[in-house]
């Protein structure tokens, strides 16, 4: 019994980390919020490690593991985005709504923010494929959900840095707030092959892992925290030399 609540403990610490980061992201507090996703991503390891290294594995276990990743990976993101389009400058428009004289209420908000929440839905799509999927594959099909939420969770961080801060009207702006969520759903349902991180095998299957703990290094000591978008963007191009590009 307590073999099997060791998996769901790390599953609930990660639901209960994408639930603060959600809560911290609407009180625009973006960097709690991007350390609550990325205590959220470290649990949803470890819940799977400890499931296949306890035996415990169990279609419970899948989905809650899913809803937790919803939350962590798809609001919190969501969230996030939804705020940045606040701070671009988009107005909010006031909807009010008459049952009668005593009674009506009314609805404030922006309608281009609502582009935001694709990425909920967005995420949802991908871990619903991904629980459908039989066979364990030896790649991810499409960007992961975490790795596409750290994507989104870095841009607050990487728009402050002072490198990119010049160029911050270019990329907190209504366009391409937009484009940002259109491409990371497009990333995460697309069916390109992504490496996963495991560094076993061959040469061949090590060889990209590696240069991407390398790349990887090399950005975080040049841009500290706001090199995390820039790192998930160099995972991308690496999968698509390693996959698409590599006859």
């Amino acid at each position: 019994m307590i073999k099997k609540a060791v998996p769901h403990f790390f599953t609930f610490s990660n639901l209960f980390c994408g639930c603060f980061a959600t809560y911290f992201a609407f009180q625009h507090q973006f960097n709690l919020a991007l350390f609550f996703v990325l205590l959220g991503v470290f649990f949803d390891f470890f819940d799977g490690f400890f499931a296949r290294l306890l035996e415990v594995e169990s279609p419970l276990g899948v989905q809650l593991d899913s809803m937790a990743d919803l939350v962590t990976s798809g609001m919190a993101p969501g969230m996030v985005m939804h705020q940045l389009f606040l701070f671009s400058g988009v107005k909010k428009i006031d909807y009010t709504f008459f049952y009668n004289t005593d009674f009506h209420f009314t609805l404030s908000f922006a309608p281009i923010a609502l582009v935001a929440f694709l990425i909920p839905m967005g995420t949802a799509l991908r871990l619903a494929r991904f629980n459908l999927i039989k066979e364990p594959l030896p790649y991810f099909r499409g960007l992961p959900a975490p790795a596409s939420a750290l994507f989104l969770m870095g841009i607050p961080v990487l728009a402050k840095h002072d490198f990119v801060h010049p160029f911050q009207s270019y990329l907190l702006n209504p366009i391409a707030l937009s484009l940002i969520c259109f491409i990371s759903v497009f990333l995460m349902n697309m069916h390109w092959k992504m490496f996963n991180l495991k560094l076993k095998g061959g040469m061949d299957e090590m060889l990209f892992p590696v240069l991407l703990l390398i790349g990887a290094t090399v950005l975080f000591l040049l841009f500290k925290v706001a090199a995390l978008s820039g790192i998930i963007l160099l995972y991308i191009l690496l999968s698509s030399i390693k996959f698409v590009f590599k006859k």
